[in-house]
């Protein structure tokens, strides 16, 4: 028995070492490739060298790219976080005829294939003459960043002891008392995962921001893909991937260490 559970152990053991080598080799090569002295993709490099970052951030066009994806991705996420929060706490307090199904309709963009949703904004967008515009990639972002809000907060409503709320409005506390002084202080860890999470799937989104923005407003990952075609892989665009999996890297674990991602999410 003992042999048969070390066995099944050792198997558990292999197949997990082999999932992290598939999901980390790629950034491991991404990472070391992007320090390449060369000016060709190469790994291992034959030697270490600063100058594609240096080339990255001299480069105008991707200043530029950045600042698309910082404002598109701020504005986007105020947006899909004011009313992610606000449907989820709705939800949470409140059970109603056809609950169920708006929930559903909250959360259906995450079903949807990122390429039939942009299609269809297209059509959305050419009746209300936004498209192309600064303001109609910030709604896009916006709804499809909306499910991870909504699906966030309605995970930190369902842990928000309701008694102290109950309690606050029997002791004669109006309602935006309530909200402020209880409400806001116990979900500020879920709002602020709400946020980091929104961000960082506005700020890697492709596929939308190509057909919506046009050439006019290039995000930044649009422009590194835009690179990527024209060019081929080369080591400024490696090094611009290298800093994009640190940014995420470095948001992925401040959000597991003080926010507990993986019990939010």
């Amino acid at each position: 028995m003992k042999l048969r559970r070390a066995a099944i152990d050792t198997v558990w053991i292999a197949w997990m070492a082999i999932g992290y080598i598939v999901v980390l080799m790629p950034i491991v090569v991404v990472f070391f490739a992007s320090f390449s002295d060369g000016n060709t993709f190469r790994f291992p490099p034959s030697g270490f060298s600063l100058k594609w970052y240096q080339a990255a951030f001299e480069s105008s066009e991707y200043r530029n790219a950045l600042s698309v994806s910082l404002l598109v991705g701020i504005l986007a996420t105020l947006v899909s976080l004011t009313a992610g929060t606000l449907a989820a706490y709705a939800l949470s307090r409140s059970t109603f005829r056809g609950k169920t199904m708006i929930e559903t309709l909250l959360l259906a963009p995450l079903a949807l294939p990122h390429i039939v949703w942009a299609i269809g904004l297209l059509q959305i967008y050419a009746w209300l003459s936004i498209g192309g515009t600064l303001l109609g990639l910030v709604l896009a972002h916006a709804a499809l960043t909306l499910p991870f809000a909504v699906r966030i907060m309605l995970s930190t409503f369902s842990q928000l002891d309701k008694t102290l709320q109950d309690a606050a409005t029997t002791l004669g506390a109006s309602p935006m008392r309530v909200v402020v002084h209880i409400v806001l202080p116990l979900i500020w860890p879920g709002v602020l995962t709400s946020a980091l999470f929104t961000f960082l799937t506005s700020f890697n989104e492709v596929t939308v921001s190509v057909l919506i923005a046009g050439s006019r407003y290039l995000t930044y990952p649009v422009r590194l893909y835009s690179e990527l075609r024209s060019q081929g892989i080369d080591p400024t665009t490696i090094a611009i991937s290298a800093m994009l999996v640190a940014m995420i890297i470095v948001f992925a674990l401040i959000g597991e260490r003080f926010l507990n991602w993986s019990r939010r999410v």
